[in-house]
């Protein structure tokens, strides 16, 4: 089989020949092949991650850019990024008053922290508000085929939307300890800018729903530490359910990024119809084993991860790496509904002979 089928032939709830081996070497590529990371996203293809897939043989699925623009016909409200001097910056320009949020590169890390949130309080969320009713989604698949195009059997581009409205707030905008003070003293407040955000995020996924693409993933960031059941049930749940309704009604499918603590997560996912968890990561850096994963997810979640940053990175050892790739792929006994993946990305200081491993290693302890 083609490596792009096994994951097509998982999403369609068959058994594939072996589990199919997704990863996403983006970030690692930028680090090791010293190529400028700006987190405005790619707006073409980029040959050398095309290589560097076809070197490893791993299906490329995500971080391939945005298919679609995003933008204000309103002249009253502008949206503007830029990245200057390794600092990322975003501004909203609103008749209600404007916001601004600072991102400053890292090159040990290769990633961007947040110097200063986009919101400060709840006093900045009817600006958020008044932008989010007026943006308009403009699909480009032209990007989605040319990297179709240039990856052959190595493609299953993901289709993203934007942060869902809790991720909005309380994983890229607001931050944890705003976000949850906000939620326990003002929570009228924020249910009113969750509502706005996936309203918005509806009315995207309405324009492209009917586009070339197979999965389309949501990349919260979830972390059940954080955001509890309660929290889930009140801001996420019937989002994802709706989401996923329209998705299926299409014949395609949903994935919801995690990365990070899955116990209770992987149940709740399943219950509104998501597909696919994607970025699941077992112990040693969270609680689960990969057969619990299993366990509580059930046989038609689609476990999409399973080694962890600590396992695949320079901290780690290639004994430990084979023996987290093998358990992880022990639980397609249980369900084929599985991907061999990183937990997240491929961690930056992955050594490349440990990256190299992973097709011979399905090969060998992944077959059906």
């Amino acid at each position: 089989m083609q490596p792009n089928e096994r994951v097509r032939d998982v999403y369609q709830g068959r058994k594939p020949d072996q589990v199919p081996l997704c990863l996403d070497l983006s970030h690692w590529y930028k680090k090791n092949r010293n190529v400028p990371f700006n987190l405005a996203g790619l707006d073409a293809v980029e040959p050398g991650l095309v290589d560097l897939h076809k070197q490893i043989g791993a299906v490329a699925y995500i971080e391939m850019g945005g298919f679609y623009s995003l933008s204000c016909d309103d002249p009253t409200v502008g949206l503007s990024s830029r990245t200057v001097d390794g600092v990322y910056s975003t501004r909203i320009d609103t008749p209600l008053g404007s916001l601004y949020e600072e991102r400053v590169f890292n090159p040990d890390s290769y990633s961007y922290g947040i110097r200063k949130h986009l919101l400060e309080s709840t006093a900045d969320f009817p600006i958020v508000e008044y932008m989010m009713e007026r943006l308009q989604c403009r699909p480009q698949w032209k990007l989605y085929r040319a990297w179709q195009a240039a990856l052959g059997e190595l493609a299953f581009p993901y289709a993203q939307l934007p942060y869902s409205g809790s991720g909005y707030l309380i994983a890229r905008n607001m931050g944890v300890e705003k976000t949850i003070f906000a939620v326990l003293d003002e929570p009228d407040k924020v249910q009113r800018l969750v509502q706005a955000v996936n309203a918005c995020n509806l009315r995207i996924l309405d324009a492209i729903l009917d586009g070339p693409f197979e999965t389309l993933i949501v990349s919260d960031n979830y972390d059940s530490n954080v955001q509890t059941k309660e929290f889930f049930d009140t801001y996420v749940r019937d989002y994802y359910t709706e989401v996923a309704r329209r998705l299926h009604s299409k014949g395609k499918y949903l994935a919801v990024h995690v990365d990070g603590e899955s116990r209770g997560v992987l149940g709740w996912l399943a219950a509104c119809g998501v597909d696919c968890a994607d970025a699941v990561t077992p112990a040693p850096m969270f609680a689960r084993m990969p057969e619990q994963m299993r366990a509580e997810a059930g046989p038609d979640l689609i476990l999409s991860g399973g080694i962890p940053a600590t396992v695949f990175g320079a901290t780690g050892s290639d004994a430990a790496f084979v023996d987290c790739v093998r358990r992880w792929l022990d639980t397609r006994l249980a369900s084929p509904r599985l991907i061999m993946a990183a937990g997240d990305q491929v961690p930056t200081d992955a050594p490349f002979h440990r990256i190299a491993m992973l097709p011979e290693l399905v090969e060998k302890y992944g077959g059906y």
